[in-house]
């Protein structure tokens, strides 16, 4: 369950993150956006009045703010407003620098003749916001930096105060998660306590139910009836030996014993071990097997993960198909590949192919004799090797790819180490 939790907090921390971060992206631009606006409400009643701002009485200024829809002006605007103009008389660019102490006549020049070679009327010019008169004669530049500087402010305010909240309610979590997922881990132990005493349980009735048609088969011979009988008890008995080894896997979070696996040896034993089932199909096995694949693991799970997918080829190749085993090892994974033809389904899930007890075609149980178990094993063994499996279906078959990761180290568990001691 601490995989659970940790999905549960990184998405608590993912949603969190994504919302403050809109949040300070739409009051940032909003911001900017109004200040803009503002800006230019000023600058375009300043050409107006040729550079000038008027003097209007409060009922002028309601009347001017309600036609833009917010309050920029009242009477104290005018001692506020920080710009300066330059206008052309009879081609002689002149300056007006009596609102403003941080510009000479040289940089109010420059200014002007930069922003009267683009093709904006508005727009900001370091740090400025500037508008050029519709005859071009005059061009009003405002200084905003304060407000400019103010929304920055807040906006890094808002950052800080996000990132804290993020903090905050991503701890909140990881502490509330131990409880959120108590009920799902009660569940699951429940779960697998249930198979793992019905399977106990169900181990003895079985065991007798075959001594018994053994019994029958020596007194009065072997028969039709007696035949079901021991195929379907080997049959039970081998979903109960599956079921007991995944809850096993399922048990554990991290693998122990780990150690050097010739990966070579094991999948050419498995392979000789199966070529008879192969030649019951007329099928071919052809083996892509690197010599002296070595990877760090738990011998009898990766023989195991081997083992459960020559199986699974076996089953399911066509009769005179073809089934192919690949090993190769790279700089970070080993590949393997197991390969058989056959007819895929082409509306059939095949990432489910990994879950218990799925198929994609239910017919198929009682034609290859598996339990949809053997996949589960598999996925869990590689997926507690930091790897991955998945089923790929081809224009003529089907094709298992697995990577392993090749940076497990070894490891003894403690009570390996313990019971060497002793």
């Amino acid at each position: 369950m601490k995989k659970l939790r940790r999905k549960i907090v990184l998405g608590v921390f993912l949603s969190a993150t994504v919302v403050f971060a809109l949040t300070i992206l739409f009051v940032g631009l909003g911001l900017d956006i109004q200040e803009a606006r503002r800006a230019d409400a000023m600058t375009e009643e300043l050409v107006k009045h040729g550079g000038k701002m008027p003097k209007m009485t409060e009922p002028d200024f309601e009347e001017f703010n309600r036609q833009l829809d917010k309050r920029y002006f009242g009477e104290e605007t005018v001692f506020r407003l920080r710009y300066f103009t330059v206008s052309d008389e009879n081609g002689t660019l002149q300056t007006d620098l009596t609102y403003i102490a941080s510009v000479d006549e040289e940089k109010a020049l420059a200014l002007a003749q930069t922003v009267r070679s683009g093709d904006s009327a508005t727009g900001y010019q370091d740090g400025f916001r500037y508008r050029i008169s519709s005859d071009g004669d005059l061009i009003v530049f405002l200084d905003n930096s304060d407000d400019i500087a103010a929304i920055r402010q807040l906006v890094l305010i808002l950052f800080i105060v996000s990132i804290f909240f993020i903090v905050m309610i991503t701890l909140v979590f990881w502490f509330l998660s131990k409880h959120i997922v108590k009920p799902f881990e009660e569940n699951a132990r429940m779960q697998k306590q249930f198979i793992t005493d019905a399977s106990h349980e169900l181990k003895t009735p079985l065991a007798i139910i075959s001594a018994n048609a053994e019994v029958l088969a020596y007194k009065d011979g072997e028969n039709e009836w007696i035949e079901n009988i021991t195929s379907q008890v080997s049959r039970v008995s081998e979903l109960v030996n599956e079921l007991l080894i995944l809850n096993r896997l399922e048990e554990v979070e991290e693998i122990s014993d780990i150690e050097p696996v010739d990966m070579s040896q094991k999948a050419n034993a498995v392979a000789d071990s199966f070529a008879e089932v192969f030649k019951s199909k007329n099928a071919a096995l052809v083996r892509d097997i690197r010599p002296d694949v070595i990877l760090n693991g738990n011998p009898p799970q990766l023989e195991r993960l081997i083992s459960v997918l020559t199986e699974n080829a076996s089953k399911y190749v066509s009769e005179n198909g073809e089934v192919k085993i690949t090993l190769k090892k790279e700089p970070r994974y080993t590949h393997m590949t197991f390969f058989n033809t056959c007819e895929p389904d082409k509306d059939a899930d095949y990432s489910q192919l990994f879950d218990r007890f799925y198929r994609p075609d239910a017919s198929r149980a009682s034609n290859t004799g598996g339990h949809g178990v053997g996949l589960s094993i598999a996925k869990r063994i590689v997926t507690l090797h930091n790897g991955s499996i998945e089923a790929v279906p081809c224009e003529n078959g089907l094709a298992f790819n697995v990577k392993l990761s090749n940076r497990l180290k070894p490891r003894k568990s403690s009570l390996s180490h313990k019971s060497r001691q002793k």
